[in-house]
């Protein structure tokens, strides 16, 4: 049975049986007290007249004695019975309302609603447990794709509906534990259509209990995971987990790209913030003495990083415990250590500042690092600022310090897990792309600038089948060959390109970088784009539309009707179809 409809029985059990013992017996009553007809004999209501009589009299609006005038003795009944309905019906309505108002049936209802509505999602969607920032950012660029989500939130504070209703698409949510099964039953992980499970709540080990979950009860779904911690990582993988998120990991990958080349970091800077970033500029790393403010889990990964370069660090840490911890592990580099959080001026200039290339304002306490930021810069102004943001709320604070690269975990995690759902390849773009020289990404980074321009990056996937590029698939199954150049034609104009770049042609296990236009098209490709969303339409038009595909491989524009088709074959059989290689 329905919870809802188990609850309102349970809980109106007794208002019912009390509202129909009261009819009864005051129906009874009306059927076994004589009345005079209008011959001036005894008359007896029947059961259809008497229950007549008492449900209007219940109400006390009263429309008169029927079918005869009462007695004294049915009126005084009938005046009884007037009270100890009334009594009874506000008896059973105050049983009604104290349920409306039961925290218990209220969650039952919603709960409810929310399974009804999860049941009745026709097409693929996600489910996001967590909506914190990194859940918001989440959520909000698979709706902007036009994509379902179903989010299970257990803090009430972030699940409200002013978040929710600028979603481009209905967005079901409940609150709730994402960690309890039934729950994600309820939000249905069971579900056919269920692509995929993304755990980024707040807590290491719900997102753990959630990889868990979701992989035993839906096996062949694909789940990713946030996680801070090293050992819930590994956990997670041990196990089938798709992806684990690891920011500070992530992060430490992108500062290895500032190191190494501006270019490819200019180039995951901008695929992976699209479509939400504009073009930035690059960034020029600083060799020479560095400054690193907080040992902690973010401080470990971006000092392996700097002393494997040879950089000379010192680290600055209040924990006595970390210092012995970091003298046991670097005992070549023990006399590195300072004791302090470095928000004085008196500790930075001990560690060097006035000299020094760089700075890291890395701890896990955002006001210690502005601190550390305003000072340090205060003392040696051209210094190189690495910060470490903590709260979300102090993206204004952290953006006016100027700092030249800036750690938000919430952001670079959603950023990669919109790559991994929405433009897989881009996560394999980018992989290859860290293993090509700065010369091959400053060419990327030029081409990529010269079709975006001005406007926000969009990055979209093209797969050559019948459901996403019918009329490519067809023309291949009629023998014609369609190069990628054909694909990156204008169609309203036989004269222009559109203005993409294409970044990786994908055949089986081959992957090609920056394809050229005289690549072939064969049936299975994918083909990852960059460009604008407008370039993205427009070229669905030469995928999805033949007669677009036929103007831009013939320059000619054929119609689409059969019956204008076959005229128009007629009117020109003599005439030889040019296909241009």
């Amino acid at each position: 049975m329905n919870l809802v409809t188990s609850m309102i029985l349970r809980r109106m059990r007794t208002p019912f049986i009390l509202l129909i013992a009261v009819y009864n017996f005051a129906i009874l009553g009306m059927i076994l007290i004589p009345g005079v007809d209008d011959q001036g004999n005894p008359w007896h209501m029947s059961i259809f007249h008497a229950f007549y009589f008492v449900s209007f009299t219940a109400t006390t609006i009263g429309f008169g004695e029927i079918p005869f005038p009462l007695s004294d003795a049915q009126r005084l009944w009938a005046v009884f019975s007037i009270y100890i309905l009334v009594i009874a019906w506000l008896y059973a309505i105050g049983k009604i309302l104290a349920l409306v108002q039961d925290p218990h049936f209220k969650a039952a209802v919603t709960r409810s609603r929310f399974k009804k509505n999860v049941k009745t999602l026709h097409e693929p969607f996600y489910l996001v447990c967590g909506l914190g920032e990194t859940g918001h950012e989440v959520v909000t660029a698979l709706t902007e794709e036009h994509y379902r989500a179903v989010v299970i939130e257990k803090n009430p504070n972030n699940l409200n509906e002013i978040r929710l209703n600028d979603m481009r698409e209905y967005v079901p949510n409940i609150i709730g534990d994402a960690s309890d099964a039934h729950q994600l039953e309820d939000a249905g992980i069971r579900h056919p259509k269920c692509n995929g499970v993304i755990a980024v709540t707040a807590s290491d080990d719900t997102n753990l209990k959630i990889a868990i979950t979701s992989k035993l009860l839906h096996p062949g779904v694909k789940v990713v995971c946030r996680s801070e911690l090293k050992e819930y990582e590994e956990n997670m993988l041990s196990f089938g987990t798709d992806n684990v998120v690891n920011p500070f990991e992530t992060f430490a990958t992108i500062f290895q790209m500032v190191m190494h080349s501006p270019s490819l970091y200019l180039i995951n800077d901008w695929l992976t913030g699209a479509p939400y970033t504009k073009l930035s500029d690059p960034i020029y790393f600083r060799y020479g003495h560095w400054i690193l403010c907080g040992y902690g889990r973010f401080g470990k990964q971006l000092y392996q990083l700097l002393i494997d370069q040879d950089i000379h660090v010192t680290v600055i840490d209040p924990s006595m415990e970390v210092r012995d911890e970091f003298e046991h592990h670097h005992v070549e580099h023990k006399n590195n250590f300072i004791v302090g959080t470095g928000i004085d001026e008196k500790t930075l200039k001990k560690a060097g500042i006035e000299s020094s290339a760089g700075i890291i304002a890395g701890s896990d306490n955002d006001s210690n690092n502005l601190s550390i930021i305003m000072t340090a810069r205060a003392i040696n102004p051209d210094v190189f600022v690495v910060a470490r943001q903590n709260i979300y709320n102090n993206h204004d604070l952290y953006s006016a310090t100027k700092a030249n690269l800036i750690m938000r975990p919430r952001e670079i995690t959603a950023r990669k897990i919109r790559a991994v759902f929405l433009n897989p390849l881009l996560v394999d773009y980018l992989e290859i792309a860290k293993h090509y020289d700065e010369e091959w990404a400053n060419i990327a980074i030029s081409r990529m600038s010269g079709v975006i321009g001005s406007h926000n990056p969009h990055i979209w996937t093209v797969e050559i089948n019948k459901s996403q590029s019918p009329a490519v698939s067809n023309a291949l199954k009629l023998g014609r060959k369609v190069f990628l150049g054909h694909i990156t034609q204008d169609p309203a104009s036989r004269y222009l390109k559109l203005r993409c770049v294409p970044l990786m042609h994908v055949r089986g296990e081959e992957k090609t970088m920056m394809p050229e236009d005289d690549t072939e098209i064969q049936p299975g490709d994918k083909i990852l784009f960059c460009g604008t969303r407008e370039v993205k339409n427009s070229m669905d038009w030469t995928l999805k539309v033949m007669s677009s595909l036929n103007y831009v491989m013939t320059f000619k524009n054929e119609p689409e009707s059969f019956a204008w088709r076959i005229l128009h074959r007629y009117l020109h059989k003599t005439e030889r179809r040019k296909v241009p290689r």
